[in-house]
């Protein structure tokens, strides 16, 4: 049955509409998001101060890998970088991110000249990419499980028997929730990869000292061995 005249002009007049507001989300939140990135991007040159770096943009979402080659940081030869943004800018979007919790991430880990004194996971299992992850990281490895507050947050953590990773682990953690204001979303310490790794959610205002403290305490790591 053919539709009446007027409703289908309606129609046509509704998705014209919304066609144009979808285009204006998008390039305005897109613009944001990219001048956030760029932003990111200057705090870590900023405070890693590499000798060299190399970035890689990814695909639909706002967001980078990058490495960086001899940064200003003792007992460090290598960081990398993985920041990503959900889609905002895709107005159909929004629902599912509201409803899958996608948030914004920045993910730092440090390759140390001296290993640390164990393994130690200590992670927020509310957020879901991040649980996914360490039980990824950690398939098949005999850890110690044990629950554990910080800032107000049930955060859960993993180790090998280490009391010196254990300790590192939440000393960092703590740290990084004073500067934050929230717990951050991951911190691990690994022996095998001779590795700090930190995930958290990035504000900018809180940025530059997170990555600060992280830098520092990686020094911390070097010295105590």
């Amino acid at each position: 049955m053919a539709l009446p005249q007027e409703l289908l002009g309606l129609l046509v007049y509704l998705a014209v509409v919304l066609g144009g507001l979808a285009a204006l989300w998008f390039f305005t939140v897109r613009r944001d998001l990219i001048r956030r990135m760029k932003r990111v991007v200057e705090i870590l040159e900023e405070e890693l101060r590499p000798r060299d770096k190399s970035y890689t943009l990814l695909g639909y979402l706002v967001g980078f890998r990058a490495v960086y080659r001899s940064p200003r940081i003792r007992g460090v030869d290598t960081a990398w970088a993985l920041y990503t943004q959900p889609p905002r800018h895709v107005l159909l979007y929004l629902p599912l991110l509201h409803l899958y919790g996608a948030r914004e991430r920045l993910e730092l880990t440090l390759r140390l000249s001296r290993p640390p004194r164990g393994e130690a996971h200590l992670y927020a299992p509310w957020d879901r990419a991040t649980r996914r992850e360490v039980e990824r990281d950690t398939a098949g490895a005999a850890l110690r499980a044990e629950p554990l507050e910080l800032a107000g947050e049930e955060m859960r953590l993993l180790t090998d028997g280490s009391p010196e990773a254990r300790a590192a682990a939440v000393e960092l953690a703590t740290q990084l929730a004073r500067v934050l204001g929230e717990p951050p979303l991951r911190v691990t310490l690994s022996q095998r990869h001779r590795a700090l790794h930190v995930a958290l959610e990035p504000r900018i205002a809180t940025l530059r000292n997170a990555v600060r403290t992280v830098a520092r305490y990686a020094e911390k790591l070097q010295e105590q061995r």
